[in-house]
C-alpha cells in the first residue's frame, strides 16, 4: 500500500513525523507502534491511499485532503498496555466502527478491513462527528 502523504503535510514523511525523538515520553511507545504500523501497511498489496496525522492520530482518506477521513488510527492505553484503536467512518445510524489491536499485523488488517467499508464525503473531522 503506498501511503500519500497529503500535499499540506509534505514537510514531514509519516517516519519522520513518528520520530521518537521528537515525542515527549508521556506517549509511551506510540511514536514506535506507528511507525511499525506504516511499515506493515507498505508492505501490503493495496491501492494508494492518502494520509494525514492530526496530533498523534494517523488518518486515512481517499483524497488529497484533510476535511474528509475514513479511517482514523490512534493509539490508546488499556491496563496499563499500549494498544492501537482503528476507527472506520460509517454512514447512520452507527457513525462508527471501531476495533483494537494489540500489534501491528492486527492493526494493519483492521485499517485494510475498514479502509473497504468505510463511508466517504461526509467532511468528517477528527472530532468524532459529534451531529
Amino acid at each position: 500500500m503506498e501511503l500519500r502523504r497529503i500535499s499540506g503535510q509534505k514537510s514531514k514523511t509519516l517516519f519522520e513525523f513518528y520520530d521518537p525523538k521528537g515525542w515527549p515520553s508521556q506517549w509511551g511507545k506510540m511514536p514506535e507502534m506507528m511507525r511499525q504500523l506504516i511499515t506493515t501497511l507498505e508492505s501490503i498489496d493495496y491501492e494508494p491511499v492518502w494520509v494525514f496525522t492530526s496530533h498523534a492520530e494517523l488518518l486515512f482518506t481517499n483524497k488529497d485532503d484533510y476535511k474528509d477521513w475514513q479511517v482514523l488510527v490512534q493509539i490508546i492505553e488499556i491496563n496499563k498496555t499500549q494498544h492501537y484503536k482503528i476507527t472506520a467512518a460509517q454512514e447512520n445510524p452507527w457513525h462508527h466502527l471501531t476495533g483494537f489491536a494489540d500489534n501491528h499485523n492486527s492493526a494493519a488488517e483492521l485499517v485494510v478491513s475498514g479502509l473497504s467499508v468505510s463511508a466517504v464525503g461526509k467532511n468528517r473531522n477528527i472530532f468524532l462527528d459529534s451531529n
